[in-house]
Protein backbone atom coordinates (compact mmCIF):
# COMPACT_ATOMS: atom_id res chain seq x y z
CA UNK A 1 0.00 0.00 0.00
CA UNK A 2 1.46 3.30 -1.05
CA UNK A 3 2.16 5.98 1.86
CA UNK A 4 0.23 8.96 1.41
CA UNK A 5 1.79 12.35 2.18
CA UNK A 6 0.68 14.21 5.32
CA UNK A 7 0.51 17.33 2.95
CA UNK A 8 -2.12 16.00 1.32
CA UNK A 9 -4.38 14.52 4.25
CA UNK A 10 -6.79 17.66 4.39
CA UNK A 11 -7.99 16.37 1.44
CA UNK A 12 -8.61 13.19 1.14
CA UNK A 13 -9.67 12.88 4.95
CA UNK A 14 -12.95 15.20 4.76
CA UNK A 15 -15.96 14.60 2.40
CA UNK A 16 -15.39 16.84 -0.57
CA UNK A 17 -16.57 17.95 -4.19
CA UNK A 18 -13.93 19.43 -6.16
CA UNK A 19 -14.62 22.71 -7.87
CA UNK A 20 -14.08 24.03 -10.87
CA UNK A 21 -11.25 27.08 -10.10
CA UNK A 22 -9.95 27.85 -13.92
CA UNK A 23 -13.66 28.96 -15.57
CA UNK A 24 -14.57 27.04 -18.76
CA UNK A 25 -16.53 30.00 -20.38
CA UNK A 26 -13.60 31.75 -21.37
CA UNK A 27 -15.50 32.78 -25.15
CA UNK A 28 -17.84 35.63 -24.35
CA UNK A 29 -17.33 36.49 -20.92
CA UNK A 30 -13.92 38.17 -18.67
CA UNK A 31 -15.60 37.13 -15.83
CA UNK A 32 -11.72 35.21 -14.04
CA UNK A 33 -9.94 36.22 -17.10
CA UNK A 34 -6.62 36.80 -14.85
CA UNK A 35 -6.89 32.99 -13.50
CA UNK A 36 -8.29 31.82 -16.73
CA UNK A 37 -5.74 33.28 -19.13
CA UNK A 38 -2.63 34.80 -17.16
CA UNK A 39 -2.29 32.19 -14.19
CA UNK A 40 -3.26 29.25 -15.57
CA UNK A 41 0.18 28.15 -17.72
CA UNK A 42 2.54 25.98 -17.29
CA UNK A 43 5.49 28.66 -16.02
CA UNK A 44 2.40 30.38 -13.31
CA UNK A 45 -0.03 27.66 -12.20
CA UNK A 46 -0.19 24.35 -14.14
CA UNK A 47 -2.24 22.45 -11.77
CA UNK A 48 -4.91 23.11 -9.29
CA UNK A 49 -7.24 21.45 -7.31
CA UNK A 50 -9.62 22.95 -5.30
CA UNK A 51 -12.22 21.12 -2.80
CA UNK A 52 -15.05 22.09 -0.95
CA UNK A 53 -16.33 20.48 2.28
CA UNK A 54 -19.93 18.96 1.31
CA UNK A 55 -21.59 19.78 4.80
CA UNK A 56 -19.80 23.70 3.66
CA UNK A 57 -23.17 23.72 1.12
CA UNK A 58 -25.57 25.21 3.52
CA UNK A 59 -24.19 26.96 6.46
CA UNK A 60 -25.62 28.98 8.95
CA UNK A 61 -25.21 32.25 9.37
CA UNK A 62 -22.71 31.71 12.19
CA UNK A 63 -20.74 28.76 11.15
CA UNK A 64 -17.40 29.13 12.88
CA UNK A 65 -14.98 26.20 12.00
CA UNK A 66 -11.71 25.61 13.38
CA UNK A 67 -7.94 25.85 11.59
CA UNK A 68 -8.05 22.00 11.15
CA UNK A 69 -11.43 21.67 10.28
CA UNK A 70 -11.57 24.50 6.72
CA UNK A 71 -14.73 24.70 4.44
CA UNK A 72 -12.49 24.91 1.19
CA UNK A 73 -9.09 23.96 0.34
CA UNK A 74 -7.21 24.30 -2.43
CA UNK A 75 -4.00 22.59 -3.63
CA UNK A 76 -1.90 25.16 -6.33
CA UNK A 77 1.41 24.25 -7.97
CA UNK A 78 3.09 27.52 -7.92
CA UNK A 79 5.73 28.24 -10.83
CA UNK A 80 8.66 30.64 -11.06
CA UNK A 81 6.83 32.67 -13.54
CA UNK A 82 4.62 34.02 -10.39
CA UNK A 83 8.40 35.54 -9.02
CA UNK A 84 8.53 39.02 -7.76
CA UNK A 85 11.99 38.26 -6.65
CA UNK A 86 14.31 35.80 -7.04
CA UNK A 87 12.46 32.53 -6.20
CA UNK A 88 9.99 33.77 -4.29
CA UNK A 89 6.18 33.82 -5.34
CA UNK A 90 5.11 37.85 -6.02
CA UNK A 91 3.24 38.88 -3.13
CA UNK A 92 0.24 40.39 -4.97
CA UNK A 93 -0.34 37.30 -6.84
CA UNK A 94 -0.08 35.25 -3.70
CA UNK A 95 -2.81 38.20 -2.19
CA UNK A 96 -4.87 37.39 -5.96
CA UNK A 97 -4.60 33.90 -5.24
CA UNK A 98 -6.22 33.96 -1.69
CA UNK A 99 -8.63 35.88 -2.90
CA UNK A 100 -9.75 33.99 -5.61
CA UNK A 101 -10.12 31.07 -3.15
CA UNK A 102 -11.46 32.91 -0.42
CA UNK A 103 -14.46 34.07 -2.84
CA UNK A 104 -15.23 30.41 -3.75
CA UNK A 105 -15.46 29.60 -0.33
CA UNK A 106 -18.18 31.76 -0.14
CA UNK A 107 -19.39 31.47 -3.25
CA UNK A 108 -19.55 27.39 -2.70
CA UNK A 109 -21.95 28.09 -0.03
CA UNK A 110 -25.41 27.11 -1.33
CA UNK A 111 -27.03 30.39 -0.28
CA UNK A 112 -24.26 31.91 -2.61
CA UNK A 113 -24.94 29.12 -4.82
CA UNK A 114 -28.44 28.58 -5.51
CA UNK A 115 -29.10 32.28 -5.91
CA UNK A 116 -28.25 35.19 -7.81
CA UNK A 117 -26.48 36.93 -5.18
CA UNK A 118 -23.01 38.83 -6.00
CA UNK A 119 -20.70 38.89 -3.82
CA UNK A 120 -17.29 41.59 -3.74
CA UNK A 121 -14.61 42.19 -2.01
CA UNK A 122 -15.10 44.89 -0.26
CA UNK A 123 -11.61 44.46 2.36
CA UNK A 124 -8.89 42.31 2.42
CA UNK A 125 -5.65 41.61 4.83
CA UNK A 126 -2.69 39.53 4.00
CA UNK A 127 0.08 38.74 6.36
CA UNK A 128 3.45 37.43 5.07
CA UNK A 129 4.51 35.18 7.21
CA UNK A 130 7.84 34.02 5.32
CA UNK A 131 8.46 33.38 1.27
CA UNK A 132 6.51 31.29 -0.52
CA UNK A 133 9.35 29.87 -3.20
CA UNK A 134 8.76 28.76 -6.54
CA UNK A 135 8.87 25.97 -7.64
CA UNK A 136 6.73 24.57 -4.86
CA UNK A 137 3.54 23.31 -3.60
CA UNK A 138 1.32 24.86 -1.24
CA UNK A 139 -2.35 24.48 0.59
CA UNK A 140 -4.83 26.85 0.79
CA UNK A 141 -7.24 26.58 3.65
CA UNK A 142 -10.49 28.56 3.87
CA UNK A 143 -13.00 29.22 6.24
CA UNK A 144 -16.06 31.24 6.37
CA UNK A 145 -15.88 32.77 10.03
CA UNK A 146 -19.56 34.54 10.48
CA UNK A 147 -22.16 36.29 8.30
CA UNK A 148 -23.97 39.44 9.31
CA UNK A 149 -27.06 40.36 6.70
CA UNK A 150 -24.89 41.07 3.81
CA UNK A 151 -21.27 40.84 5.29
CA UNK A 152 -19.50 38.03 4.93
CA UNK A 153 -16.46 37.50 6.71
CA UNK A 154 -13.96 35.00 5.47
CA UNK A 155 -10.31 33.86 7.04
CA UNK A 156 -7.64 32.05 5.12
CA UNK A 157 -4.11 30.19 5.27
CA UNK A 158 -1.38 29.29 2.82
CA UNK A 159 0.58 26.41 3.81
CA UNK A 160 3.78 25.03 2.72
CA UNK A 161 4.47 21.21 2.49
CA UNK A 162 5.63 20.99 5.85
CA UNK A 163 2.68 22.60 7.44
CA UNK A 164 4.22 25.85 7.90
CA UNK A 165 1.90 28.94 7.49
CA UNK A 166 3.33 31.80 4.86
CA UNK A 167 0.58 33.50 4.74
CA UNK A 168 -2.52 34.28 5.67
CA UNK A 169 -5.51 36.32 4.82
CA UNK A 170 -8.72 37.88 6.14
CA UNK A 171 -11.57 39.62 4.32
CA UNK A 172 -14.64 41.16 4.14
CA UNK A 173 -17.28 40.62 1.45
CA UNK A 174 -20.45 42.61 0.98
CA UNK A 175 -23.21 40.91 -0.97
CA UNK A 176 -25.04 43.08 -3.74
CA UNK A 177 -28.24 44.64 -2.47
CA UNK A 178 -30.92 42.60 -4.06
CA UNK A 179 -33.01 44.92 -6.45
CA UNK A 180 -36.87 45.35 -5.46
CA UNK A 181 -39.53 44.09 -8.06
CA UNK A 182 -42.24 46.62 -8.78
Amino acid sequence: MAKRHPFFEPGLEIPSKDIDFFSSQLERSTSNSFFNKVLNTDGTIPHLLAMVRKETLNLPNNAIKSDFDPHFIVFVHLMPDLCGFQDTVHGGVLAALLDEALGLCAESNETVSNSQVRLCTAGLEISYRSPVFAPSVALIKTWIRRREGRKWFLEAKLLNQDGKVQVEARTLYVSARVESAL
